[in-house]
């Protein structure tokens, strides 16, 4: 991966020393740093310094903002949407230090028309986009978007049962092999099932996404 330039670090650094530390992120202040923290000095900086690049190109680019625990969606360093994330956790968030490129786009559930109705089969619409899915990207990076109980408790009941499932099947398999996985980062958001729909809507094939990472704990 190409180091930033110096320009663009100096640019960091000068966005970030200027917001001050325990402010938080508004349109005056892209990122809420505290400065004094090393740590979240350098993760603000990286996030910036390959913010420089996704901003150069016309493709809109995603940011999972951890620290301020909200996802903004961009467009030439330009806000477009953003959405806050009511719940998160994640693994192996020390890998997930570059830019993943998504893969493939989350399923679409198509109403059904009624034969008797006759008619064309109408567009697909922000209503037909799911509200639990998961994204894979590349390099190896899983996705996990859940609705809030609060939304639907059934899709909320069943997204969970699909994870724990998934957990024990790398647990069967770690204890039938004395191996697990390979570890790769993960991360599974819970958001407002309007909110996973507009996420949904938004990604397409190749989408760039940036994941901003709380320093670790002391």
């Amino acid at each position: 991966m190409p180091r930033p330039s110096v320009t663009g670090i100096l640019i960091c650094f000068f966005v970030l020393t200027a917001a001050p530390p325990t402010r938080a992120a508004d349109a005056d202040y892209p990122l809420s740093v505290d400065v004094t923290n090393p740590a979240a000095l350098q993760e603000a900086t990286r996030i910036l310094a390959e913010e420089l690049k996704l901003a150069s190109r016309p493709q809109a680019y995603v940011i999972v903002d951890l620290i301020d625990r909200a996802v903004l969606i961009k467009g030439r360093g330009v806000e477009l949407h953003r959405f806050s994330i009511e719940h998160w956790s994640a693994g192996q968030l020390a890998d997930a230090s570059t830019t993943f490129r998504l893969q493939t786009r989350p399923p679409v559930t198509r109403r059904k028309i009624e034969p008797a109705a006759g008619g064309e089969q109408p567009p697909i619409s922000l209503d037909d986009m799911p509200t639990d899915f998961t994204l894979q990207f590349s390099p190896p990076f899983s996705l996990i978007v859940h609705p809030s109980a609060s939304d639907d408790i059934g899709r909320w009941l069943r997204s969970k049962g699909r994870e724990w499932w998934m957990w024990l099947k790398v647990w069967a398999m770690t204890l039938a092999t004395g191996r697990g996985p390979l570890p790769q980062p993960w991360l599974h958001l819970t958001v407002t099932s309007d909110h996973a729909q507009s996420l949904a809507w938004t990604v397409t094939e190749g989408m760039a996404f940036l994941i901003r990472r709380p320093p670790p704990s002391p």
